[in-house]
Order: C-alpha cells, then structure tokens, then sequence
C-alpha cells in the first residue's frame, strides 16, 4: 500500500477527539492546517518517522470478542446506554484485531463519523497495522429520550451520554515506522441513538472533553509526523 493510504490512519483515534466529531483529521485536532481529512487524500509531507524492523514493534495483543450485554436488545433507556457503553470499551478490540463486526452491529449506516471508524479500522488492518493497549473505561452513563416523556411508551430515540477515560495507547500504523504513542483520553461521549424495533443504534457522535484537557487530550505531540 502507497504511503498517503498509511498516513490516513494516523487519524484513526484523532477522530474521535474533534468536538463535534466529524470527518477532520489531525488538523482538527491540534490547530494544524497540513494534516489531511480523513475522507480526503494526505498531501503533506512524507512520512519521516524512524523506520523499524516490523519484529520489534509492540507485538500485537490478543483480546477475546467481547459479548453483547442482553439489555442492548431492550427498547429501554437502560438498553440505550448499555449500546452505547458496549461500543466504546469494544473500541480498542476493534482497533486491535480489525474486526469491525461489533460496530458494524451497533450504527447505524447513516452515521457519516461512524462508519469513518470503521473505514479506517479496516485500512489499519489491511496495511498490518493495530492498536495497543487504550482500553476504554466507562464510568457512567445517562439517556434523555426524545419527545416528551408524559406521552408514556417505549423511548424510540434519544441521546445517550457516556463519561469515560481511555487509557494510553501506541498505534502501529504502518510496522516498517516508528509506532505513535497516544495519551490518556477522558471526557463524555454524547451519541443519537435510534430504535430500529430490534435495537438501538448509534446515529452520530458528539465529543466532550473533561475540563482542563482540551481538544487534543490523547494526541501526541508531534502530531504523529
């Protein structure tokens, strides 16, 4: 694979931490104007990182499927925010196995920012890259049904918030390069999510971070140049 299809996988967490979350790469993030979109060719510089040899990389982690909790089936706030929770700690499975199943089943495919996750897990896989370690820890959640709840009946959408901290991590993007270490993430995930009369589903994301990190709390600080 050509380099420019490596470099758009440096963006894989950047995502992730653009308030709101979107299609914007690392520019988004740091303030920068020569980092690419993620929906659009890089055209910056080369990519001037050490080379390695791919054996002593952070070997990649094995991790089990995780399983979905049964609530997520139920038309409940309660099943609403367990989606939502189960999305963000099988983040780091996904990223690290490339197996994208346990998002494709939970987002809806209008989510434009999820499925830039999903493009981008499955091009870090292709070109032999993961992730290591970055494990996601949710420590609460809340759900705010739409429409007003005096109408009684099941909620059909809503937005669910999530507080969380993801931990440190090291992204090996291409395994000839230096890998790029990733700091600790903590905010509040806020997502739309929809009913479709089996379960809910994520139809966007919004990033919140904690007061005092910013916009680039896991970035690291060269921008992954």
């Amino acid at each position: 694979m050509d380099r420019p299809a490596q470099r758009i996988v440096i963006i894989v967490l950047a995502i992730l931490l653009v308030v709101p979350i979107g299609a914007l790469g690392l520019s988004g993030m740091l303030g920068g104007d020569d980092e690419p979109s993620a929906t659009q060719a890089p055209t910056g510089p080369a990519d001037n990182r050490p080379t390695m040899d791919p054996a002593d990389q952070p070997p990649r982690p094995e991790i089990a499927k995780p399983e979905a909790p049964a609530v997520m089936a139920e038309q409940t706030p309660e099943g609403a925010e367990a989606t939502l929770a189960f999305l963000l700690e099988s983040y780091t499975y996904m990223m690290t196995s490339g197996d994208t199943s346990v998002w494709e089943a939970s987002v809806d495919p209008n989510c434009s920012v999820c499925m830039t996750f999903l493009d981008n897990a499955r091009v870090l896989n292709d070109q032999g890259g993961y992730l290591v370690d970055g494990a996601f820890v949710v420590d609460s959640t809340s759900f705010q049904a739409a429409g007003d709840p005096a109408t009684g009946g099941a909620p059909a959408s809503g937005v669910a918030t999530a507080h969380f901290t993801q931990a440190e991590s090291i992204l090996v993007d291409d395994p000839t390069r230096q890998a790029i270490p990733l700091g600790a993430v903590t905010g509040q995930i806020q997502a739309q999510m929809l009913w479709d009369g089996r379960r809910w589903l994520i139809g966007d994301m919004t990033y919140l971070p904690a007061a005092g990190q910013g916009e680039g709390g896991g970035a690291p600080s060269d921008g992954g140049a």
